[in-house]
Parts: structure tokens; C-alpha cells; sequence
């Protein structure tokens, strides 16, 4: 009977001991779950909400990640020029809403202030982040983008639409960023699968969901890529050669061979009346487009210098037009929109902003002596283009935004480049022999102190 009494008490102590050690891991794991990783995770609720046009989860996100300046307090006075012009143009394009009329100029303020905030945060916060926490954000959000890239083809498939994704809320967003982190996360990917494998899916996939400014994207990273010049340039000759081959055969359903008649077209000589009277005009992107840019550039020749404001060109295509007569709608393309909305001094932003941005960006990826060559150092100057690619044709919002501010953001936390740099001398091990240096060593005495001299 002790001898029971003893195994029992043993087992009962093995049992509480068992106990307190599960207790123990689960309140590890949970403390693990910290502030840190609920901002990292911030991102991807931040992308789900832009893609789905969640406007409460995105807001919620927003101010999240504006929590970083509480965090990292201690450093939003590091601000510089590349932050700064990131808010300016962000500001110029929601603020100016005032223009038009007082509640649009409160509501695009609200806007602004709330991603503005973020912006600030997640500078302020990123003083605190490690190399393996960015890494971790960029994996994360390629990951998340793939499933919502999936989810993207899926819910277009079940419609019985095998081409011409873009029928689901704003999730074509996806489409580019995959883009950017496949060719960003490319020296992480060539160590499970070869990347010409995941170009090619990539290719395929991009062509089939007919996002032009994917495709472009795709191409000007493929120049820019740390790929072997080699491999660049036998992909610059065989992409050209697949599409023709993919439109003359009919494979896409004959969409590139109608978007390149669309795109050849020449509307310039067509009379304003036309416009007016096309039966459904927003069905037709090339012809739309071509009314709303000629709008576009009559306000900024009326208004030259600050434009119509933030939002101005679709209070007055509606006025003038109507809701429901097809030709009210949104400038696509900041090439357009900007001269229209922003007048001269939008345009002034926009140039600093670029010029800003391309300087630091390049100058980390490309010009730095201590550069490495990976994919992950030329990220900030593939997200200036991605910037690029993705506003040249495409319509403002909060995720245009958010992206137009990340990039001034990124810029802001790369080594400051000074013309200095490239004036200052070599050091020593580094020049290459000259003139003077033969002759000191081959001349006679006279002619060394004359070199000297």
C-alpha cells in the first residue's frame, strides 16, 4: 500500500510539474507575441484592407502603425528631405481638396493625416527594426500577396473568365507588388527553385490577367535585376518574341492583339463631339482616356499654377457631364492628373520627389563602394519603380498613396550620398598609377623635386 502511496504521490508531482511546465511555454509563446510583431503584422492587415477597400480596417491599421512614433519618438526629429517630399506629395494630392469644396478639403485632410501618421511611424519605428526584421516584413508581405494573388485567379476562374483579372474589389494591386517581391526577394528564392522558373509562372500569370502596368514593371526590373547580363539580355529577346508568338496564335483570346489595334489608334483628331457620342465610353479604356486627358489639360491651362485641387476633376466632369453619362471619372496617371489637380506646383513636388528619391535609391544600389550586388540592396530603388510603373496609368487612392509615401520613407533611411563622395581622392591603395608616379620613380632627382612641386 505505500508503495502505491509512492507512485502515486510521484505521478502527482510529475503532474503538477507537467502542468507548470506547459504553463510556462505558453506564457513564454504569448509574451513572445509583443508589440513587435503585432506592428511587423500591421503591414499585412494594412494590404488585405487596401485590396478589399476595408475602409475601417485600413484606418484601424493606419493608426497602429502611427503608433511607431510613440515607439521610436526619440528619433522622428532625424527627419530629411526624402520623408519630407514623400508628405508633401501626399499632401498635395488630398489637402488640396479645400479647392474644391470644404467637406471634400476635411475629408482628404482626414486622409492625409492618417496616413501621413503611418508614414511618420513607421520611419520613427524602423530605427528599432533589425536587418532580420525587414527581411521578415518583406517575406510576409510576399506571401500574403500570393494568397491574395491566388484568391485574385480563383474567384475569376469560378466567373468563367480565363483572362482579365480585375473584377475583384482593388486586388489587382497584388498583381505588381508580386512583381516587386519576387524579383526583391530573388537571391532568397534561387535557393529552393530556379528564378527563371518563377519568372516564367510569373510571365504567364501577368499576361493572362492582362495588367499592363505589371507586365511593364516586370520589364524594367528585369534591366535593373542583379540577374547575369547574359541571361537579361536572351530574356529582353525572348519576352518580345513569346507575346507576338502568344497574340498571332490567338492564346490570350486575342486581348494583346485588341489592346495593341487600341493602343495604334490615333485619337487626337477626333472631334470633342465624338466623345459624346460613343455608347458606353467607359467601356472603352483608350478612347475615355483620351476625353479625360484632354480635360485635364484644359483645367491646367485655366488654372496653371495650383489647379483644380485634390479630387477637382471629378467634381467637374460631374457637373459638367453628369454621374451616369460615362464621362465622368478620375484622371489615370499622375503624368495627367498632377498638371490638372496640382498645376505648377504639384509638378514641382512630383519632380523633387522623383529626383530625391532616384538619388539615394540608385546611388545605394548602384554607385555606393560598398555595395554587394544582391536583390535586396536594389529593393529600395525596385520600389521607386514600382512607384513609377504602377502611377503612370493608374487612378489615385489610399494604396497609391501609401506606396508614393513607403518609398520616400525607405529613401530616408538610406546612407545620405553628397557629391563629395565622388570629388574626394581615392585612397591610396586604390589609384591607379599616373603620370607623375612614373616619372618620380624613373626620372632623376631634379625632375622627382619637380614633380613634387
Amino acid at each position: 500500500m505505500s508503495i502505491v502511496k509512492t507512485l502515486l504521490g510521484r505521478n502527482g508531482r510529475n503532474q503538477s510539474s507537467g502542468r507548470r511546465h506547459a504553463g510556462s511555454l505558453l506564457l513564454g509563446s504569448v509574451r513572445k507575441i509583443g508589440w513587435n510583431e503585432v506592428y511587423l503584422g500591421t503591414f499585412v492587415l494594412l494590404l488585405v484592407a487596401l485590396c478589399y477597400k476595408l475602409v475601417v480596417t485600413w484606418t484601424l491599421a493606419f493608426i497602429i502603425l502611427a503608433g511607431g512614433c510613440w515607439s521610436g519618438r526619440r528619433y522622428i526629429t532625424k527627419i530629411n528631405a526624402s520623408l519630407v517630399v514623400g508628405l508633401l506629395y501626399v499632401a498635395d494630392a488630398t489637402t488640396t481638396a479645400f479647392l474644391v469644396s470644404t467637406s471634400a478639403g476635411i475629408y482628404r485632410t482626414a486622409q492625409f493625416l492618417l496616413i501621413a501618421g503611418s508614414l511618420v511611424g513607421i520611419y520613427a519605428y524602423s530605427f528599432q527594426m533589425k536587418s532580420e526584421d525587414a527581411l521578415r516584413v518583406v517575406k510576409v508581405v510576399a506571401a500574403a500577396s500570393c494568397l491574395i494573388f491566388a484568391h485574385l485567379i480563383i474567384h475569376h476562374v469560378m466567373m468563367g473568365r480565363y483572362i482579365t483579372w480585375k473584377y475583384l474589389y482593388d486586388t489587382k494591386l497584388v498583381i505588381s507588388l508580386t512583381v516587386f517581391v519576387a524579383f526583391a526577394l530573388r537571391d532568397q528564392i534561387v535557393k529552393y527553385i530556379p528564378f527563371l522558373v518563377v519568372l516564367a509562372i510569373l510571365i504567364v500569370l501577368v499576361i493572362m490577367s492582362a495588367e499592363r502596368k505589371a507586365l511593364l514593371l516586370m520589364a524594367v526590373l528585369l534591366v535593373f535585376s542583379n540577374m547575369a547580363v547574359s541571361t537579361r539580355l536572351l530574356l529582353c529577346i525572348v519576352g518580345p518574341v513569346l507575346l507576338v508568338t502568344i497574340a498571332i496564335l490567338g492564346l490570350d483570346g486575342g486581348y494583346l492583339y485588341g489592346k495593341y489595334q487600341a493602343s495604334s489608334a490615333n485619337y487626337t483628331e477626333l472631334s470633342d463631339r465624338y466623345f459624346t457620342t460613343v455608347h458606353n465610353i467607359a467601356d472603352y479604356s483608350n478612347i475615355i482616356r483620351e476625353f479625360v486627358n484632354r480635360r485635364a489639360w484644359q483645367l491646367f491651362q485655366e488654372n496653371p499654377w495650383f489647379g483644380v485641387g485634390a479630387t477637382g476633376y471629378w467634381d467637374w466632369a460631374t457637373t459638367a457631364y453628369g454621374r451616369g453619362s460615362g464621362l465622368a471619372m478620375n484622371v489615370h496617371g499622375e503624368v495627367h492628373r498632377i498638371p490638372a489637380e496640382g498645376g505648377i506646383v504639384g509638378l514641382t513636388i512630383a519632380a523633387v520627389y522623383i529626383v530625391t528619391i532616384a538619388w539615394r535609391t540608385g546611388h545605394f544600389a548602384f554607385l555606393r563602394r560598398a555595395r554587394t550586388g544582391s536583390s535586396l540592396e536594389r529593393t529600395p530603388f525596385y520600389l521607386l519603380l514600382y512607384v513609377m510603373c504602377y502611377a503612370y496609368a493608374e487612378a489615385i487612392d489610399s494604396a497609391m498613396l501609401v506606396l508614393i509615401g513607403l518609398a520616400g520613407v525607405v529613401s530616408a533611411r538610406l546612407p545620405s550620398p553628397t557629391i563629395n563622395v565622388f570629388l574626394k581622392r581615392r585612397p591610396p591603395s586604390e589609384r591607379r598609377l599616373t603620370i607623375p608616379a612614373i616619372a618620380h620613380r624613373s626620372q632623376p632627382t631634379f625632375l622627382r623635386r619637380l614633380v613634387r612641386r
